[in-house]
């Protein structure tokens, strides 16, 4: 009995060991493998994965870059329709298409950051720190494995030892106890190893797993970004396109001021100069009233000018000027006019405003001042923007022909008050509401006022622009 309860003892834990080792064996050669899928095979493929977004990135900023010098020219062309009489309403369009396109530009490298700052870097710090990790964590599942495998193959051997002791005795039943205990440790540390073994492959599983879920959800995030990219411009051009197409529908219908001069010019009434084009003191521009502006008093130099022209000598000195206009004499010349600051301006967080000191020079960039706000570029660091026309004053020219207006004088609801009002609303420069009377040629030999070194400031002009119209 001793000797069958042995030699079935002996069996059973033959055939276990047996199939316990394969089976342990199979699983970690399948757990080794998954981690070191994640180190030989998807680290690599990630950053390859990195290098090539960054190539994507590159050729998109590539892209937006040519936009900017792309929209810049459309801005210009919108400059030169604004002066001409039968095209303004053309140019007030151009202005709002690249105003548009401004803004889808802006949604654009909001993309591009969040595609940068979202998904590239952020994979190429994990990577780098994956790398490290797998590496420590591979080396110690190792390290377990090994000291779990020694000690059951150290219980074997001992087993072994005493089944060849037993065989050799006479009395092999007095080790029949002993080794029922080196069986059940046995079992106990297969069982051990094996769990061991299985959580590893779990783990090796997750980590995979999750390294995929952080690329997706990345991904993700860098999708909610171009959805609203392509979104805010759905919405932008399908507000604005049919009014656009309807804007060029005819291309032989002239606006309506054009009509009423055309028609002044072939009655002979409108005469506003002898030779408004060649006159060697440029062309004097009155705008439309704006509806409840309060009148300036016109200067008696400008008197004649106004109404039915020169013939009109009945003109007293208390006519009115619009007040978009009543600091526009004076500037319009074969050339741009300059002012000089005689009070301090701080835009402060109004990218559309001009900031400067006291005694700056500035370069007037529109023909004429809206609503107490000029337009124009400072000399001593070359940024550009609206300003209150009443804290400047323009520079003296040698041309002793030229009009003489006292700009810091002309006060109105929008000039006279500025020093006094604690909130300056955006400015709103006009070229469609302002009634050019004849087509200018002052800007055929002038440089272009904007420049692609800054798209922001490139498109200040256009965004005012875009907003009075819209």
């Amino acid at each position: 009995l001793s000797l069958s309860l042995s030699l079935s003892l002996h069996s059973h834990t033959h055939t276990h060991s047996w199939n316990s080792h394969t089976q342990h064996i199979m699983t970690r050669t399948i757990t080794m493998l998954e981690e070191r899928t994640i180190m030989e095979q998807f680290n690599p493929c990630l950053r390859n994965f990195v290098a090539m977004g960054k190539n994507y990135e590159k050729a998109l900023s590539t892209v937006t870059f040519a936009a900017k010098g792309y929209f810049d020219a459309l801005v210009r062309m919108g400059e030169l329709a604004s002066e001409s009489q039968g095209s303004k309403d053309l140019g007030d369009v151009l202005f709002q298409m690249a105003e548009v396109h401004r803004q889808i530009q802006v949604q654009l490298e909001e993309m591009l950051k969040s595609f940068h700052t979202e998904l590239l870097s952020e994979l190429e710090k994990k990577v780098e720190l994956d790398a490290r990790y797998l590496t420590a964590a591979l080396k110690k599942y190792q390290m377990e494995h090994k000291s779990k495998s020694e000690s059951l193959e150290k219980c074997q051997a001992e087993l072994k030892k005493l089944r060849r002791k037993s065989q050799g005795s006479k009395n092999p039943s007095k080790y029949n106890d002993k080794e029922l205990q080196y069986v059940e440790t046995i079992s106990s540390k297969q069982s051990e190893l094996d769990t061991f073994i299985a959580e590893g492959y779990k783990t090796a599983l997750s980590e995979e797993r999750r390294r995929y879920c952080f690329l997706v959800d990345r991904q993700c995030a860098v999708a909610k970004n171009s959805s609203a990219y392509h979104g805010k411009g759905k919405d932008l051009l399908t507000q604005k396109i049919p009014v656009w197409q309807q804007a060029c529908s005819d291309p032989n219908k002239l606006p309506e001021r054009a009509m009423l001069l055309v028609q002044q010019m072939a009655s002979g009434s409108s005469t506003l100069l002898s030779s408004p084009l060649h006159s060697s003191k440029g062309n004097l521009v009155i705008s439309d009233p704006i509806p409840g502006a309060q009148p300036l008093p016109v200067p008696p130099e400008l008197a004649p000018f106004i109404g039915g022209g020169l013939g009109h000598q009945g003109v007293s000195e208390t006519r009115t000027l619009p007040r978009s206009s009543s600091m526009a004499a004076g500037l319009e010349k074969n050339g741009r006019s300059r002012v000089q600051a005689i009070f301090s301006h701080a835009a402060g967080d109004n990218s559309t405003l001009l900031s400067f000191t006291e005694g700056d020079i500035i370069t007037l960039l529109v023909p004429e001042a809206r609503d107490g706000w000029h337009y124009g570029e400072n000399e001593k660091n070359k940024m550009r923007g609206w300003f209150p026309f009443s804290y400047t004053r323009v520079l003296p020219d040698s041309d002793n022909d030229k009009l003489k207006v006292n700009l810091h004088h002309g006060k109105s609801s929008s000039t006279g008050n500025l020093l006094e009002r604690d909130d300056t609303s955006l400015p709103m420069p006009d070229y469609g509401l302002t009634a050019r009377l004849l087509a200018q040629s002052l800007t055929q030999n002038r440089p272009r006022p904007y420049s692609m070194a800054g798209f922001t400031q490139v498109h200040t002009h256009t965004c005012a622009h875009a907003k009075l119209r819209s």
